[in-house]
């Protein structure tokens, strides 16, 4: 395999990643399977290099930002109609992270990075990136696994969301209620429910100015009534 990738005209890769010696690494095990790297650390900078130069792979270390952030840069470089693979690098996961993350078109990479795992996922990502033309929605899911996906989340909405918003509320803890808020708006834009997304950042973004639980509560109910609708919908 190693071989193989040698054997190939120079493709580029993007390394995002605030930790300079954790992609010192990953840039060194790219050079050697004769990668071109260029390395970025902020989001900004990821951004702007996918849509201005010519990339054949990225790679997102998630301590370069939370997950929630690095799916909104993913998905502003979707919406631009770059299609390079995105890998992110990441220790293991909950099943609901992953499902975002793949909802987006992600390939993930378990630290710490196994070099036959980067090597396997190298030759499959190029070797597909070679042979399929460039298209916006081709690191998309498919419309049955994007279904598929969906019905996870919204079995999660009820039974982890929602329980966690409503012992925050019982709490009367505003920072409880906040950090559920905020995983809500971005599991919820990722799956297209986007009135529900909308709702949980509007709610979150008046707890994060300091406005009281109490103060907030008329902007959390309607997040209830959306998510029974949505579970209403299911059945």
């Amino acid at each position: 395999m190693v071989n193989h990738l040698r054997q190939q005209t120079q493709r580029r890769a993007l390394i995002a990643d605030s930790d300079p010696a954790s992609h010192a690494l990953l840039g060194e095990q790219l050079l050697a399977l004769n990668l071109d790297v260029i390395s970025v650390s902020s989001s900004e900078a990821l951004i702007e290099q996918l849509l201005t130069a010519e990339i054949d792979i990225a790679f997102i270390d998630l301590n370069l930002d939370q997950i929630d952030e690095v799916l909104e840069s993913i998905q502003l470089i979707r919406g631009s109609g770059q299609s390079a693979p995105i890998v992110v690098i990441a220790s293991p996961l909950p099943e609901a992270e992953i499902a975002r993350l793949q909802s987006q078109g992600c390939h993930l990479l378990w630290k710490p990075i196994a070099l036959d795992a980067l090597k396997t996922l190298l030759e499959e990502c190029l070797q597909r990136s070679r042979s399929e033309p460039t298209s916006a929605n081709s690191a998309a899911l498919d419309d049955a696994e994007l279904r598929a996906l969906q019905q996870a989340f919204l079995e999660m909405l009820n039974s982890s969301y929602l329980k966690d918003l409503r012992s925050a509320l019982e709490q009367d803890s505003a920072s409880q209620a906040q950090a559920v808020l905020h995983k809500l708006k971005g599991s919820a834009g990722s799956f297209g429910y986007h009135q529900l997304g909308t709702l949980a950042a509007s709610a979150e973004r008046l707890l994060r100015q300091g406005y009281s639980l109490g103060e907030v509560i008329a902007h959390i109910d309607p997040i209830m009534t959306e998510a029974e609708r949505l579970q209403q919908l299911k059945n």
